[in-house]
């Protein structure tokens, strides 16, 4: 088992890199020495362990300040070094509308990336702070055709992805406010991020990815669905997620639960497909559910208010329409 995890963070100051780390990771980090060869005050090094009883997993975030006011030999002397002495997971580079790169420096450090195998994430950090958000994306989108100009990208989740090399996608680390014009905007898509990178990586490199997000706690509910196929995750290990996410994750991402697992059965009549695709949501106390749905087995509606309560439904009254409609309305 991985008991480190290193990510190497690029970008300008001032662009959001200290906060989209915050966001993913969930944690403090501790700014510590970068004890490397050859690289020395050009390298910040930041750290935070999670730990499950006797095991402990750290997770390492090199930092490259400035890196766009570096002149190529210190670019290819550092990055070259860093790479070489911390395995990185994976690069995140980030930009803002309004940053400066050196373009040239970037499109090396991907083909450097793509040498080693190491995956790229490119973000545009901020992506509420100016209307040139496109500009970013599409200027990032052009850095990796240029190292990569036969792979064919596809979009999904407003995430571009460039087969398992690469991503480019935009988001916002935390609320927006802008008090001048009463514009409010939520923070967006770092679940989406992350799971993006998690999906390229290989199986043990993917675990290791998870055991830096292990306090996430909002990433493992809101992308609960697509974790699930992602991961292969039986339906009842599913469920038992929705009883224990603490103790759930822990199992699963530090005791060697990590294992290959057969591929989901095909669709069947089974009940379990009603809920194989649930994703979990947090909703106010007191709140008013209803369910309208057919099956021909009646007793699905005995199981599904059954697992309704066992999500904290306090009450559960049931409605039948017809032979195979039944209404659940859910307090």
């Amino acid at each position: 088992m991985i008991q480190q995890t290193n990510i190497l963070l690029c970008g300008s100051p001032r662009v959001g890199k200290s906060t989209l780390i915050n966001a993913i990771c969930q944690q403090n980090l501790t700014k510590t020495s970068p004890s490397l060869n050859s690289v020395t005050t050009e390298i910040d090094r930041y750290s935070y362990e999670y730990r499950n009883g006797q095991k402990v997993h750290e997770t390492v975030i090199w930092d490259t300040p400035g890196i766009e006011s570096w002149n190529e030999n210190q670019v290819r002397q550092y990055m070259s070094s860093l790479i070489e002495q911390t395995h990185p997971l994976c690069m995140i580079y980030c930009a803002s509308p309004g940053s400066f790169a050196k373009l040239d420096h970037v499109a090396w450090l991907i083909s450097e990336c793509h040498k080693k195998r190491i995956f790229c994430a490119l973000v545009c950090t901020n992506m509420w702070s100016a209307r040139n958000r496109d500009e970013v994306v599409n200027e990032l989108c052009k850095l990796v055709k240029s190292v990569h100009p036969t792979i064919q990208e596809h979009t999904e989740d407003s995430v571009i992805y460039f087969d398992r090399v690469a991503l480019v996608t935009m988001v916002n680390s935390r609320e927006y406010i802008n008090s001048d014009f009463g514009i409010v905007k939520p923070a967006s898509g770092i679940e989406e991020l992350i799971y993006g990178i998690a999906k390229c990586l290989n199986r043990d490199l993917m675990f290791a990815w998870f055991r830096s997000l292990a306090q996430n706690k909002s990433f493992w509910t809101k992308m609960s669905s697509k974790l699930s196929r992602l991961l292969q995750i039986p339906v009842d290990k599913f469920f038992s997620l929705f009883d224990s996410l603490n103790n759930y994750i822990d199992s699963f991402l530090f005791d060697d639960f990590y294992e290959p697992l057969p591929p989901p059965p095909p669709p069947t009549t089974t009940t379990t497909d009603l809920f194989y695709d649930a994703e979990i949501v947090e909703l106010e106390k007191h709140t008013e559910v209803t369910f309208t749905f057919k099956s021909e087995n009646s007793q699905s509606f005995v199981e599904f208010t059954q697992y309704l309560s066992k999500f904290g439904a306090k009450s559960c009254q049931t409605k039948t329409s017809d032979e195979q409609s039944v209404t659940i309305t859910a307090v």
